[in-house]
């Protein structure tokens, strides 16, 4: 390790104050994280280990850009930011399994050599495409064959709750996530599962627990963090993959998906459908469009063609099911499919609410896809076109919109609904009228049945 002057104080990460050991600061640009000097001697010998350099080339961690040392004895690491930054309230029920189920197999192979993890929180954990990847060097400490697993119980509530809750209730995952910032506590999994006691995982990890806790004086919390038994490396490790058999057995929840037939398209003619996909396909590779988000992806069918063109899609949609199928059957490694409701996105919260940031100031797409999706955020969502508008100019990007017409079927099963229908100024021309102020109308082709249109519409630029 090269040894360098100690790093100037720079842009704190708004993520990066609970730990006083291991900051991350924004430097000229670059992601740099400082280590103390209490903990830079654990974590070098972690980096200088051969476990270390596996877990990266199987792709668990990211590779840091450098690794020096500071004359002050401070360890510095430089890391590449990772674009299209997810949390774990975004992530479908299959994606927080594989980010468990990743948090475990880095335990596994660090408790052979004496290391383990400080903390287990799911935000170490992001999606880099379509894979789950630690990020957080500055959890690795020393681990002694005798001491606890400190971190269980914020393993269980970031990870193993959630995912039993929803498996075993049908209870959606991401309301869960983003009201309990990312985490369910013991006492709602025990209201929400103890009926549940011969299911999968109930008994051991939430009933048991949450009677000892109720038998003592203290917390919940306080409980789990003075009677965690002191416990041999071998005990340790049937432990985490006790845990990583039973999320492997896990299933998500049985409810049915909003769209679950949509893939099938019936609403289109072959030749409509194929019209569709040359139009995205000619529109993805018109430009230098290095970022897509696909909103209202479903199946993903669209995020994969804009994936032959883009450095990175983000495939959204509000529909959970149908998004943990498109993830289940592999996207493209540069997609990351997240579970995104547009008119509710997920807001910036946390301390200060600054903590984890909103969905939409997060993303900077270069060309959005809302491929017959805005009648539903219109008339669904009754959200006027001139708002419509406005939300997509405030992505600074180009769109690709399939607008379905009022004469469709779809908006029309939807107008019937209101109480009113003639009362919604919702129609082709009025959007392009609402979106005039915003953006110019490069390209339009008017599908087969001539119910649905599609545009390219280019933002306006300040000259």
């Amino acid at each position: 390790m090269a040894h360098v002057q100690a790093q100037p104080t720079a842009s704190l990460a708004t993520s990066s104050f609970r730990d006083p050991n291991s900051v991350v600061r924004k430097v000229d640009g670059r992601v740099v994280r400082t280590v103390e000097p209490k903990a830079a001697a654990a974590l070098a010998a972690f980096l200088d280990n051969p476990v270390h350099e596996g877990l990266i080339e199987d792709g668990l961690i990211h590779r840091p850009a450098s690794i020096e040392r500071a004359d002050d004895g401070r360890l510095i690491l430089e890391h590449r930011e990772i674009d299209a930054w997810s949390y774990p309230y975004e992530w479908s029920w299959s994606m927080l399994r594989d980010a468990a189920l990743l948090h475990l197999e880095i335990l596994v192979r660090c408790a052979p050599i004496g290391f383990t993890m400080s903390d287990a929180t799911s935000f170490n954990v992001t999606f880099a495409g379509a894979r789950p990847v630690f990020i957080d060097h500055g959890s690795f400490v020393r681990r002694e064959d005798d001491e606890p697993w400190w971190a269980y119980t914020q393993f269980c509530e970031h990870f193993l709750y959630p995912l039993l809750v929803s498996s075993h209730t049908g209870a959606d995952l991401q309301m869960l996530l983003r009201g309990g910032f990312g985490r369910v506590s013991l006492n709602d999994a025990h209201a929400l599962l103890r009926t549940h006691k011969r299911r999968k995982g109930v008994l051991k990890h939430v009933l048991l627990a949450h009677a000892a806790a109720t038998k003592s004086d203290m917390s919940v919390d306080e409980v789990s963090e003075t009677t965690s038994a002191a416990m041999t490396t071998a005990i340790y490790t049937n432990i985490l993959t006790g845990l990583q058999k039973l999320l492997r057995q896990l299933q998500p929840h049985g409810s049915a998906s909003t769209w679950s037939d949509y893939a099938t398209r019936s609403h289109y003619s072959e030749q409509g459908l194929s019209a569709k996909e040359q139009f995205v396909d000619t529109v993805c590779g018109s430009d230098d469009y290095r970022t897509v988000l696909d909103m209202g992806t479903n199946d993903g069918r669209f995020a994969e063609i804009a994936a032959n063109h883009a450095d990175r899609v983000i495939a959204a949609d509000a529909d959970a099911p149908a998004l943990d199928a498109y993830y289940q059957s592999g996207p493209s490694v540069n997609v990351v499919p997240l579970v995104i409701e547009a008119t509710n996105p997920s807001p910036s919260m946390g301390w200060r609410s600054m903590e984890r940031t909103g969905f939409n100031d997060r993303m900077q797409p270069d060309l959005i896809l809302a491929l017959a999706v805005l009648h539903h955020v219109s008339l669904s969502g009754n959200v006027p076109l001139d708002q419509v508008a406005a939300w997509l100019a405030d992505f600074e990007a180009d769109l690709v919109v399939e607008f379905v017409h009022r004469e469709d079927e779809k908006v029309q099963h939807l107008l019937r609904r209101k109480t009113d229908p003639d009362d919604f100024d919702y129609g082709l021309a009025a959007f392009l009228q609402a979106t005039e102020p915003y953006f110019t109308l490069e390209a339009s082709e008017e599908l087969s049945g001539g119910t649905r249109t599609m545009l390219h519409l280019v933002r306006r630029r300040e000259s």
